[in-house]
């Protein structure tokens, strides 16, 4: 039987003598060497493109193939410098099959089979002439058993890949049955590489619409659905895509007629000069099955520079005004089964075009990595500063969460040293800026309603507004950089969990706290326990929290100050903190975690600072918190020293808005102190000089409470006598700059917290069950 070729170029001869590229002389060279291929000829495709024609055949698979490969191949190595890939292979045989893994070509060329999925600049690296035959020789075996495409890999479109990109809203097929739903395609705001992108723009479609010149006008129809299998090349014209998608078991004329029909409400008419042409796009969803089951919707599009009217006429959709420019519904003939000239349905020659949505919520999540993590949760992020912003618009990016955003302040210029808002937001409020911004992430819709989740205001103002706001949420950040948010937090009775993270003044070190899930564990006593790992860890702890190399003045008031840190620094640690929330808000456990990053080697330390369970009494009008952990110290301390008492003083922190005291350490007795079994004299040595240290190491946030002392083994912990006479002393001490004083007192059993002449007794955690 004689095999027909196309023919493909100019011939030249098939000596390699000729004035040839070095590159397809080389390729000749490894021919010659290789029993599997025979040379035919050069040829000439272009002014700047050569071919080298060979028959090419390794014998390694049936020839009885189902998809028509044949053992021998006449190929086309096609050389052309001029192109992003320098290389093509091209199928000279006129009936070679249409395969999956093929590269558009136009009509009667020859097949381009598509050997490298990877662009020129990568494959170069490892490209030879010989590794080149052994792809072509590797595609025609693979082909030829239909092992090309694996079962796990993603189904192939119907058609090739087109060059013109239309980027589609990401729930533009759900919404298109939406009342009022509507969408236009203005000029190309983007071309690269002469390639150009279309963006659709969401308008208000309750009106008429009226097309301008300029304008495409979109017709969507969604297909039901098609078997996975062989690759179509793009249709000619209209009459060819019916038929192509008639003989995959599809039918759109009815669907497309109807679609040209809602372009044009009942009443109203489509005007427009009859000499012409609009932009149509043709825009098809089609569902791709595999074994029965619908793995996805593929899109594709196609230009049409046609009258809209006269193929609205072609279709049986519309009917022309007779002597006028405007064309009606035509509701009578829509009757008919098909079109009424589908005879000249192949004057309407289609262009591809590509069509692309907008990614959703769950594509983003599988392209971050995180499609496996909760993702559908309320927060609220209160602070959206430099940090804030930036942690906000990393979970934006991976669609981590639905958030409200919450910051009193705008944006001012130097802020935009480190913020990721740009010049144009100056003068935004914070919080708008951030949610307009996550908003349009990936939407192509206006904005403007995304202020709904902005609260320009100060977080816990208002606890009235702020208990409603956290009533359906998950999750609080708190970016704010303050101690009031979190303290605040503390005492309200909610459900949200609340995570603090800010970066140390110097830049060098961040931090996160976040309360367990119950909600046992609250943000106050995590701050207390914070402040101890600090004042307890002398490699990390001396500097960590050391103030910033120098502050800036940006105004002429004495509070317009900022001070300075790269935006490097701020980056850093914003990626840090964003991926451990988001990795540990799953976790029920309270979280103490601190990154210490080192500027010279690049290298971020670690510090997980294990949350102990918090313990409190009311006395005196105020709340004391302290925990299992200074609890335990105090006991261990206290039975070292039996039978003799002991004690210490104590150093925290006292807050007078929410009238908290908190206990940060219970220090050990100082080396001067008298120690009897019926007294305790605590002693000076080193005390005024380690409470010194801990305002320093704590930026002046810890400091001196009160003291604590042991009773003997078999004795309650009441204050005694004596213990009454060192109280009231001390509080006419503490007295002198209005700070309340504290006396804690521990026994076998139970410890009792002393204030104003109060007391309150606590059973110790130990015995406590």
């Amino acid at each position: 039987m004689t095999i027909e070729y196309i023919d493909y170029g100019e011939s030249l001869g098939a000596s390699v003598g000729l004035n040839l590229p070095e590159p397809l002389s080389d390729l000749a060279d490894a021919c010659n060497d290789n029993s599997d291929f025979d040379i035919v000829e050069f040829r000439r495709i272009s002014k700047d493109s050569y071919a080298l024609v060979v028959d090419a055949g390794d014998g390694t698979f049936d020839a009885e193939n189902p998809v028509g490969i044949r053992r021998i191949e006449r190929l086309a190595f096609v050389l052309n410098p001029n192109l992003g890939f320098p290389w093509e292979v091209r199928a000279l045989r006129s009936d070679f099959p249409v395969t999956m893994h093929q590269n558009h070509v136009e009509p009667n060329s020859p097949r381009s089979l598509c050997l490298y999925v990877e662009p020129w600049s990568s494959v170069e690296r490892t490209w030879s002439p010989q590794s080149f035959l052994a792809r072509a020789l590797w595609w025609l075996r693979e082909t030829a058993c239909e092992n090309l495409h694996q079962a796990n890999q993603p189904l192939e479109q119907l058609f090739f890949e087109p060059a013109d990109q239309f980027v589609l809203p990401e729930d533009y097929f759900e919404r298109l049955t939406d009342t009022g739903y509507r969408i236009v395609f203005d000029q190309p705001l983007f071309a690269c590489r002469g390639r150009f992108l279309y963006q659709a723009r969401v308008v208000d479609g309750k009106s008429h619409p009226s097309y301008r010149g300029n304008q495409w006008i979109p017709i969507t129809i969604i297909l039901p659905p098609i078997t996975h299998g062989r690759v179509e090349e793009h249709p000619r014209h209209l009459e060819d895509l019916l038929q192509k998608l008639e003989s995959r078991g599809a039918s759109i004329s009815e669907s497309l007629r109807e679609a040209i029909q809602d372009l044009v409400p009942e009443g109203q008419s489509f005007d427009w000069p009859a000499d012409q042409t609009t932009k149509i796009l043709l825009v098809l969803g089609i569902p791709l099955e595999r074994d029965g089951k619908t793995e996805r919707t593929d899109v594709y599009g196609f230009a049409i520079d046609k009258h809209l009217g006269r193929l609205g006429e072609d279709l049986g959709a519309l009917m022309r005004s007779p002597g006028e420019n405007k064309w009606f519904r035509n509701t009578v003939i829509m009757e008919k089964a098909g079109p009424l000239n589908v005879d000249r349905l192949d004057s309407y020659p289609l262009t591809p075009v590509g069509i692309r949505l907008m990614p959703s919520k769950q594509e983003v999540r599988e392209y971050s990595g995180i499609a496996e993590s909760p993702c559908d949760f309320s927060g609220v992020i209160s602070g959206l500063g430099s940090l804030g912003s930036a942690v906000a618009s990393i979970w934006a990016r991976e669609s981590w969460g639905d958030w409200e955003y919450v910051d009193h302040d705008a944006i001012e210029p130097h802020n935009l040293s480190r913020h990721i808002a740009l010049g144009p937001c100056v003068g935004m409020a914070k919080s708008e800026m951030m949610s307009m911004q996550a908003a349009s992430m990936f939407s192509l819709e206006g904005s403007e309603m995304s202020k709904k989740n902005a609260h320009v205001r100060k977080f816990t103002d208002d606890l009235q507004w702020l208990d409603g706001l956290l009533e359906d949420k998950d999750i609080v950040i708190d970016a704010s950089t303050t101690v009031e948010v979190p303290r605040d937090l503390s005492g309200m009775d909610r459900s949200a969990r609340l995570a603090t993270i800010f970066i140390t003044p110097s830049g060098s070190s961040s931090v996160l706290l976040m309360e367990d899930q119950s909600g046992y564990i609250r943000s106050l006593s995590l701050e207390a326990q914070y402040y101890r790992a600090i004042l307890t860890n002398d490699s990390w702890g001396v500097h960590h929290l050391e103030g910033n190399r120098g502050y800036l003045w940006v105004g002429a008031g004495c509070r317009d100050i900022t001070m300075s840190m790269s935006n490097e620094l701020v980056s850093l640690h914003a990626s840090i903190l964003a991926r451990q929330v988001r990795l540990l808000s799953d976790k029920e456990e309270a979280q103490i975690k601190i990154w210490d990053y080192d500027g010279l080697s690049g290298s971020v330390r670690a510090h997980d600072i294990q949350a102990c369970k918090p313990k409190h009494a009311e006395v005196g009008g105020w709340t004391v918190w302290w925990d299992v952990s200074i609890e335990g110290c105090m006991s261990s301390l206290r039975e070292n020293e039996l039978p003799n008492e002991t004690g210490g003083v104590l150093v925290g922190f006292i807050d007078r808005k929410i009238k908290t005291i908190s206990v940060v350490l219970a220090r050990p007795a100082p080396e001067d102190s008298v120690s009897t079994p019926k007294e305790f004299l605590r002693g000076t040595a080193g005390v005024e000089e380690d409470i010194d240290e801990c305002r320093r190491r704590t930026g002046g946030i810890v400091s001196y409470l009160g003291e604590w002392h042991s009773h003997p083994r078999g004795c309650h912990s009441n204050p005694s006598t004596h213990d009454r006479i060192q109280l009231d002393y001390l509080e006419g001490v503490m007295a002198r700059d209005g700070s309340p004083a504290i006396s804690m007192i521990v026994s076998d059993s139970t410890i009792s917290v002393s204030l104003d002449q109060q007391t309150t007794m606590v059973e110790l955690s130990l015995f406590h069950s």
